[in-house]
């Protein structure tokens, strides 16, 4: 008994001693901005890229957002997207805000940085009062005065707002398809029909009648639910408790986790699509009608599925769960995820 606690303790030392060096490696890296290595990719965040690793007891957020906001987080477990929040100011000298109103709301409006650079990505949601709505419209160019804070979310939130000026009824600043989109399509508007799922792939049809269309990319990943080989069922601290801070506890993880499946390096996955052509005559010019049907056969670059619980990520907005049991598969889930 005494030689087994001998054992369970060294290798309790061992695991704590890697998570504290992983830590310790990753924090740095995190300083200086660069991506972490003793993580694995566990979301990702529909703002244009963001994407969050899980470490051994730690978690790290790599902000990518389409409104600009590019910078890595390091924290416990615990910490939520939403928690890492930062204010700043677009102009330390005035606080003036030059936007297009892409979107008008009972007391807030959706706007787009102007800048001098074609492509801009910096969105905001801007806070009035009822009564100070002087007749906004979709496509006018404002000026918005406010107190500098700028509350980060996405789109970035801006609440203590002095004054909002018209200053061009009518822009002439092309808004980039991706932002129109954001602000006007409607995901319950993309319809997901699988025709078959098997254990060497599948048929997709996505039928979209949003005015401006998603795109979808011929692209996949595939991933097995598979035991976390870090996973103790113990948690630890970080740290210890002081006069001003309290010691962080990792939690006690994950106990599975989503591998990529392992593939065949020499297939191009071009090689495994095939589109799918439909003869619709009743659809009429009138019709916002795209239809895309996909055909995927992943034998050659993922193989023949062995039974066990799988997700299928497909032009990173379509999430398909699904599991094979003695060869047959069943469909779990499946969820579209707008990517802007």
């Amino acid at each position: 008994m005494k030689k087994v606690l001998i054992i369970i303790g060294i290798i309790l030392i061992v695991l704590i001693v890697l998570a504290l060096t992983f830590f310790g490696v990753d924090y740095f890296r995190v300083q200086n901005q660069e991506k972490p290595l003793f993580v694995i990719k566990t979301d990702e965040v529909n703002d244009g890229g963001t994407i969050i690793y899980t470490g051994l007891g730690y978690k790290v957020i790599d902000y990518n957002r389409l409104d600009g906001y590019d910078e890595i987080k390091i924290g416990s477990l615990f910490m939520k997207y939403e928690d890492s929040t930062y204010t700043d100011s677009i102009s330390e000298e005035n606080s003036i805000l030059e936007a297009v109103i892409l979107k008008v709301y009972p007391q807030s409006l959706g706007v787009m940085k102007i800048k001098d650079n074609e492509g801009t990505r910096d969105l905001y949601n801007v806070s009035f009062a009822e009564e100070e709505n002087i007749g906004f419209k979709e496509g006018q160019e404002v000026a918005i005065y406010f107190d500098g804070a700028i509350a980060e979310s996405y789109p970035a939130q801006i609440y203590n707002v002095n004054k909002i000026e018209i200053t061009k009824e009518q822009t002439q600043i092309e808004i980039p398809e991706d932002v129109i989109r954001y602000y006007n399509n409607n995901k319950d508007n993309v319809n997901i029909n699988i025709e078959y799922l098997t254990n060497t792939g599948l048929a997709i049809t996505i039928t979209d009648t949003n005015e401006i269309p998603y795109e979808f990319s011929n692209d996949y990943t595939l991933y097995k639910e598979v035991k976390n080989e870090d996973y103790t069922g113990k948690g630890q601290f970080i740290g210890q408790n002081t006069g001003n801070s309290t010691a962080g506890f990792t939690g006690t993880g994950t106990e599975y986790i989503w591998e990529e499946v392992e593939k065949n390096p020499d297939v191009d996955i071009k090689d495994t699509f095939e589109d799918l052509v439909y003869n619709m005559p009743n659809i009429t010019q009138e019709d916002n009608f795209n239809v895309i049907g996909k055909k995927i056969d992943w034998s050659k670059l993922y193989g023949k599925l062995e039974d066990g619980n799988y997700r299928l990520v497909l032009s990173n907005s379509i999430t398909i769960e699904f599991t094979i049991e003695n060869g047959e598969a069943e469909i779990k889930s499946q969820e579209f995820n707008a990517i802007f």
